[in-house]
């Protein structure tokens, strides 16, 4: 599968579960996939992104 394929499926998901996806989730992912940063990165980025939202 295609990375466009597969993140448009997964981005499908989550939506249809009440989750939002914001342009910065799709950076954050799609960078992970093509290797650009590492899972630990990944990883610390993401809970970055989970604290910021907790916070609005």
């Amino acid at each position: 599968m295609k990375i466009e394929q597969g993140m448009k499926q997964a981005k499908a998901s989550l939506l249809l579960e009440g989750f939002e996806v914001k342009p910065e989730h799709d950076i954050l992912v799609r960078s992970r996939l093509t290797g650009e940063i590492s899972e630990e990165e990944f990883q610390q980025q993401a809970l970055e992104l989970a604290q910021r939202g907790k916070n609005i």
